[in-house]
């Protein structure tokens, strides 16, 4: 009896108690996590811009635009007209040539202004109208090839080159 007793409160004890000190012992602990070190490398930049990021702006401004008169001159019936694609373009466009303006001295930014606002109006009538009609298509078709003529003509790197800082 005695036995029985002993071997029950041997039981209790260690079914209370646990075995979390044992288990302890052979779980596997985490290491902590070392932080790279983070290394900046300094580095002074020209304050004058670079040719090749004038001209990757102006072929940038190009493109969309070259983009946007594909869009305007597919017919509406065809598979190759979209609403999204011509307001990606003018956007593109137009968000390169105000990259371009910040390469420019005052005289420059002068200049240019005018070019700047036709294109914000082509955009705006873009995106006021998405389902115009071919009349109003072509019409802006004009007016955008219009502004890449003029665009073009005055503001490639040579030409531009006497406008900057």
């Amino acid at each position: 009896m005695r036995k029985i007793i002993i071997f029950l409160l041997v039981g209790i004890i260690f079914s209370t108690s646990g075995c979390y000190s044992l288990r302890k012992k052979f779980i596997r602990k985490k290491k902590p996590q070392k932080e790279e070190p983070v290394y900046i490398n300094f580095k002074d930049y020209p304050n004058k811009p670079s040719r090749d990021a004038y001209v990757d702006y102006f072929l940038f401004v190009k493109g969309w635009l070259d983009d946007l008169t594909e869009s305007l001159s597919v017919e509406r019936l065809n598979t190759g007209y979209s609403n999204k694609r011509e307001k990606r373009a003018i956007n593109g466009a137009v968000m390169n040539l105000e990259q371009l303006i910040s390469f420019f001295n005052q005289e420059g930014k002068e200049k240019i202004y005018p070019l700047y606002t036709d294109l914000v109006e082509i955009r705006k009538t873009i995106e006021k109208e998405p389902n115009m009609s071919q009349a109003r298509r072509n019409l802006t078709l004009q007016k955008v090839e219009h502004f890449r003529r003029a665009f073009e003509a005055e503001f490639k790197y040579s030409e531009a080159q006497k406008l900057m800082d």
